[in-house]
């Protein structure tokens, strides 16, 4: 029996079908939005080329390669990861090297590049040597947001896999049978919208924490009461949180604020929150429906602006401020 692919649909369909039919390109290039399990998808498809079992279903995930591989250490699979903004020749002419020798332990080699359309054209054209005349039997995983990024005849060279964006409704679904309960796991679908960045989300130690800080600030703002922006201070800037705790907390805070506006609207059965309807058809009351919609546009503003590298503290005091209509 094989194992269960990290994402369901019909990019698995497809490397389920090379692996069962022993028939594999040299390269592939996997395309589709960030965080949509691509890397996830990258490790399980170099489990089943690299799996021992005799059986045509591949990965077994119970062979000596599997469990190396899980552990993460596999010594025939390389990853190829930007360093600082792009991946540089040095990067390739690297791998090049190490493939130069014979494979330790399996007949293949695999190596997976991560956000492939950020090489350097010089990178871009030594991978594309390394593509055409590989030096041991290769099997190249590039995973891209988008191709127009890479040079075209890399493209050309790889078997492209495209991944599409799942239904909420599937990603929840998902995320339920894999035991989490009805209401964490229609926030982290929505929120997140694709299955690898909900299970990592699922997963982050202050989840519960932005969830708690959205109800509470929302509550101050809605209410006029406490201090919102010392509750900005003490909850973000005073410990210090990273950039991906403030965008995931700015997510968390944007759907909170589309709930209101369907709350106004009478469409409950749109809500994400769905542990929190009382309390959002209360706040939803005290607001216009344009406020509500507005009140949303400003919590997207002070994400695009912190993207664009303005002052964390001001950039959330400012939104707050907003929020509280001043």
């Amino acid at each position: 029996m094989s194992e269960k692919w990290p994402v369901e649909g019909s990019a698995a369909k497809m490397l389920q079908n090379m692996l069962s039919a022993g028939r594999l390109a040299h390269a592939y290039l996997f395309l589709g939005p960030e965080d949509f399990g691509m890397k996830e998808t990258a490790i399980h498809f170099a489990k089943g080329i690299l799996c021992e079992s005799e059986n045509a279903v591949k990965p077994c995930g119970n062979c000596a390669s599997c469990r190396r591989v899980d552990s993460g250490n596999h010594p025939d699979i390389v990853w190829l990861e930007p360093e600082g903004q792009t991946i540089k020749i040095q990067q390739i002419r690297e791998v090049q090297k190490t493939f130069a020798l014979k494979a330790m332990e399996a007949n293949r080699k695999v190596y997976i590049v991560t956000r492939a359309e950020q090489m350097t054209t010089e990178a871009a054209n030594a991978l594309l040597k390394f593509l055409e005349e590989p030096p041991t039997p290769v099997v190249a995983i590039l995973i891209a947001n988008r191709k127009e990024g890479l040079l075209p005849t890399v493209v050309s060279r790889c078997q492209i896999i495209p991944f599409h964006r799942l239904p909420a409704s599937a990603i929840q679904n998902a995320l339920q049978s894999e035991g989490n309960s009805s209401a964490k796991a229609r926030l982290l679908a929505y929120v997140k919208e694709s299955i690898g960045s909900a299970r990592k989300f699922s997963e982050y130690e202050k989840f519960a924490e932005i969830v708690n800080l959205v109800v509470q600030l929302s509550e101050e703002i809605s209410a006029d009461r406490g201090n919102p922006l010392l509750t900005i201070q003490d909850k973000i800037s005073k410990p210090g949180w990273t950039q991906e705790d403030v965008d995931s907390f700015l997510d968390c805070l944007a759907w909170w604020y589309r709930d209101l506006v369907n709350a106004k609207l009478g469409l409950t059965n749109r809500i994400v929150y769905e542990n929190q309807i009382s309390r959002i058809q209360s706040q939803a009351a005290t607001h216009s429906l344009g406020d509500l919609v507005q009140m949303v546009e400003i919590v997207l503003s002070a994400k695009r602006r912190l993207l664009s590298h303005a002052n964390q503290q001001l950039a959330l005091e400012h939104m707050v401020l907003q929020l509280q209509g001043e």
